[in-house]
């Protein structure tokens, strides 16, 4: 801060009546800005002048907000306020509750769709029951994530936080769903739907991230679907019921874990203002319409060579299923094979007769 002083010393002159020394002090900033304006120390009041450039945007300049109007900045350590970290939990807890809520109510209905129209189809549960209960429990977590995400703004997120939503979001939906249309429809329909539910939903939340959260989005969903399905399609004549449940669990602690990393670099870091958080009755809306997309997919889709059409087998104790290329009982062994059918290259052919 510079501090400019001017003094009269000037020889008095006889013709003139000499004036009273004064003191005039001028404060400066690190800009070359006045700041405050003395004259015998006393401060004399500045008026306040527009900036050009604001001016010309058709706005004035506010006047300068008061200690206590002024937002408390986050610490030293970057955390938020205590109000902003209330009120992050307050968010997260209550879209708990309204998960909760979405799942008993969804249960609910399905419960009633299948004692009024499908319980007179044989099998019905025995095919489609667990897999509808996975298609639950997937969407609900599916719809809560992003709801908790769209309650904030999350454009001044860092670099390392948007790429991680673009790609658990991508990898979550694409494998969660995919493998339980891959299990019911085949590998086909399952990659299908989960490679594009996944790089949809991934490309859509990592958007105000940048390119790189994008791409990582694309890239999570093209990989989710298509292992997603595979993996639940080769399980399926090995114990696919026990795997089913540890495969689930594992998927809800990612995106519980996430949940907790949006909060901590986020939420609780100041960084993520709050919009406006996503009720009850929009989070229950969204869930049933995929939730009744999905299911009526996985019923009257398409369906491939390889899917589980009920339980055949105890899950654990019994034999394995048997080699489908092995003799059984009864049936005539296979003749001698011609040597031309038991060689490769020249001995394909039957030997000639040369002298």
């Amino acid at each position: 801060m510079n501090d400019t002083r001017g003094k009269a010393h000037s020889t008095p002159n006889p013709g003139i009546q000499p004036a009273a020394p004064f003191d005039l002090r001028i404060q400066f900033d690190a800009e070359q800005r006045v700041l405050a304006i003395s004259l015998n120390d006393s401060p004399l009041d500045l008026a306040a002048r527009p900036d050009p450039m604001v001016q010309s945007h058709g706005h004035h300049l506010a006047a300068e907000p008061t200690d206590a109007q002024r937002t408390p900045p986050a610490t030293a350590t970057g955390a938020a306020p205590d109000g902003a970290t209330r009120t992050g939990r307050h968010v997260l807890f209550g879209l708990t509750r309204n998960s909760a809520v979405t799942l008993g109510v969804l249960l609910a209905v399905q419960y009633f769709v299948y004692r009024t129209l499908l319980a007179g189809r044989d099998g019905f549960l025995d095919r489609y029951g667990w897999w509808i209960l996975y298609l639950d429990l997937s969407v609900v977590a599916l719809v809560a994530t992003l709801s908790y995400l769209r309650s904030y703004v999350y454009t001044q997120a860092s670099h390392m936080v948007g790429m991680m939503i673009g790609m658990t979001i991508g990898m979550q939906v694409s494998t969660m769903i995919g493998g339980v249309l891959g299990a019911t429809n085949g590998f086909f329909v399952g990659s299908i739907v989960g490679m594009s539910l996944g790089s949809l939903y991934g490309v859509v939340t990592a958007w105000k991230c940048g390119p790189m959260a994008v791409m990582h989005g694309l890239m999570a969903g093209v990989m989710g679907g298509t292992m997603g399905a595979m993996v639940v399609v080769m399980m399926l004549p090995d114990h696919v019921l026990v795997f089913m449940p540890v495969f689930t669990t594992v998927n809800l602690l990612i995106l519980m874990w996430f949940t907790y990393l949006f909060y901590s670099e986020c939420v609780d870091g100041g960084r993520c203002p709050l919009a406006q958080p996503v009720g009850l009755a929009g989070q229950l809306a969204v869930t049933l319409l995929t939730v009744g997309f999905l299911s009526a997919l996985m019923v009257a889709g398409p369906k491939g060579p390889m899917v589980w059409k009920g339980q055949k087998r105890t899950l654990i104790g019994e034999e394995p299923s048997p080699n489908p290329f092995e003799v059984k009982d009864g049936a005539a062994p296979p003749g001698p094979k011609d040597p031309g059918e038991m060689t490769c290259g020249a001995g394909m052919s039957a030997p000639s007769d040369t002298r």
